[in-house]
């Protein structure tokens, strides 16, 4: 099957992956942000699709909670994975250690029974994410980003469009969301993902710069 192009719908985009890797696609989800936007589309498409959520320990509860609301509404098929253990407060100390462990190795533990991964990261997240391809072929799997080109208001007017529900963070500020101790709210102006991580120069979980392009390149 001939790969889509760069001009390609995430929709067209969705429907070739799940047609391409039969039962050896997944979509991974933090479910607070665009994610969600993947998961309705994909819900019209194929639903036992699983759907990868990692469970760091260190999820704000309005992220929980949520989750199950969306997973309820389209029917999804979730997949819940976490660290073998817990290594405490680690992100006072290194945050990269702890993210490696919360986050890094779960995904690395699972990640051999997919052939491809589907994930709503975007260019215009940061700028560590702006070369990011719809397609990228890694050492170990396909990575797919069917919203790699849209923007922050792309991913807002189709949740309007559509009534997709949104984290209810977002409206108390937080515009990206991952692990309460190390997210806080963003002020107007700053960058999506500059409430993570906040006061260091870390600018990525680990989580999409683990695997290598074939190009010789890490994962964004």
């Amino acid at each position: 099957m001939i790969e889509p192009g760069e001009g390609a719908s995430p929709e067209a985009i969705l429907e070739w992956a799940v047609a391409r890797f039969a039962g050896r696609l997944a979509l991974t989800m933090s479910f607070g942000g665009a994610g969600v936007v993947l998961a309705h589309m994909l819900a019209g498409i194929d639903r036992s699709v699983p759907v990868v959520f990692i469970d760091t320990k260190y999820l704000f509860p309005e992220t929980l909670a949520f989750k199950d609301v969306v997973a309820e509404r389209y029917g999804l098929t979730v997949v819940s994975i976490g660290p073998e253990h817990d290594p405490g407060p680690l992100f006072l100390s290194d945050p990269d250690a702890c993210c490696a462990i919360r986050k890094v190795e779960p995904m690395r533990r699972i990640l051999p029974a997919y052939d491809a991964w589907v994930s709503a990261i975007r260019r215009d997240q940061s700028r560590t994410r702006s070369m990011l391809e719809v397609i990228e072929h890694h050492d170990t799997v396909i990575k797919i980003h069917p919203l790699a080109a849209w923007t922050r208001d792309d991913v807002a007017q189709y949740m309007t469009a559509h009534n997709v529900p949104t984290h209810p963070l977002l409206e108390r500020g937080y515009q990206s969301i991952g692990c309460w101790p190390c997210t806080r709210p963003t002020a107007a102006g700053e960058d999506e993902r500059a409430g993570r991580w906040s006061g260091t120069t870390k600018t990525e979980c680990g989580l999409h710069t683990f695997t290598t392009t074939r190009r010789g390149e890490r994962g964004e």
